[in-house]
């Protein structure tokens, strides 16, 4: 484990936040937290959630435990808060390494990612009204370039490249990892990368 947590953490940035750029750039933007959240079992897991398809926000959607900031709560804590709430996962039981660049959502929030190992010990237990399955897939998979489909978009008009995950394949979709989820582990491959650690 000590030779993971030393490769990974070095690419990612300080857990405090002190030039303010977590906070909303846009008027009426929210702050949000995501945890992109890493456990060992046999290999490395990164873990997933998938909302219901009732709710009111990105309904199905493939995702990492995360949510809107409360009043005057930070961005790490928003993030430990929104992981407990939605898999059951205590702060004790998370070693933060760091975190990845807040960037503005198509929703119109301002969200930051975290990176954290859970303890294979602990249990994980989903909350049925925010996740409707929870699932691991690999971390080498989502670090093998091979596995990232690109597709074009056009956003506030720029065309821009985004990455999809399916897994196992393209061709046969069991979880398609898409949109800020995949974006978020793209950013981690692509630092990774740029320091020859993958």
């Amino acid at each position: 484990m000590t030779d993971f947590i030393e490769t990974i953490k070095p690419v990612l940035m300080d857990t405090m936040i002190k030039d303010g750029s977590d906070k909303p750039q846009r008027a009426n933007q929210r702050s949000a937290s995501v945890l992109i959240p890493l456990v060992k079992r046999k290999n490395w897991q990164i873990i997933f959630t998938k909302r219901p398809d009732y709710m009111p926000t990105h309904a199905g959607q493939i995702s990492f435990p995360g949510g809107r900031a409360e009043d005057n709560e930070n961005a790490l804590d928003c993030a430990l808060r929104e992981t407990n709430e939605e898999i059951g996962v205590p702060e004790s039981a998370i070693n933060v390494l760091g975190r990845l660049p807040s960037f503005d959502s198509v929703s119109n929030y301002r969200v930051t990612p975290f990176v954290g190992i859970i303890s294979h010990k602990c249990p994980i237990i989903p909350c049925p009204n925010e996740v409707d399955e929870l699932f691991e897939l690999p971390f080498d998979f989502f670090m093998d370039k091979n596995n990232h489909i690109a597709r074009k978009i056009t956003y506030e008009g720029k065309s821009m490249t985004l990455y999809d995950m399916p897994w196992p394949d393209k061709d046969n979709v069991q979880y398609n990892v898409w949109g800020m989820t995949a974006m978020m582990i793209y950013q981690l491959y692509q630092r990774l990368l740029r320091e020859s650690l993958l």
